[in-house]
């Protein structure tokens, strides 16, 4: 079984978003959640969007450690 992976590059210098499958994301050095919810839910109040993204994953606070795999709503 083959793994996917793509890169979707923000409207703001910084890292590439790497997505790791259809609803999941690896965290990058330099990412916030912040900006993740920008990139994937772009239309979308980035706040609620961050809440989402930490209720799914039961991330306590905002921090995040590179290689990361965050769930996504």
């Amino acid at each position: 079984m083959a793994v996917a992976t793509a890169t979707v590059v923000a409207a703001e210098p910084g890292p590439a978003l790497r997505l790791a499958g259809g609803h999941t994301v690896v965290v990058e050095p330099g990412d916030t959640l912040w900006a993740i919810a920008v990139v994937v839910e772009p239309e979308q109040d980035p706040r609620a969007v961050v809440d989402a993204i930490r209720d799914l994953n039961g991330l306590g606070g905002v921090a995040l450690e590179p290689g990361q795999v965050l769930h996504l709503p």
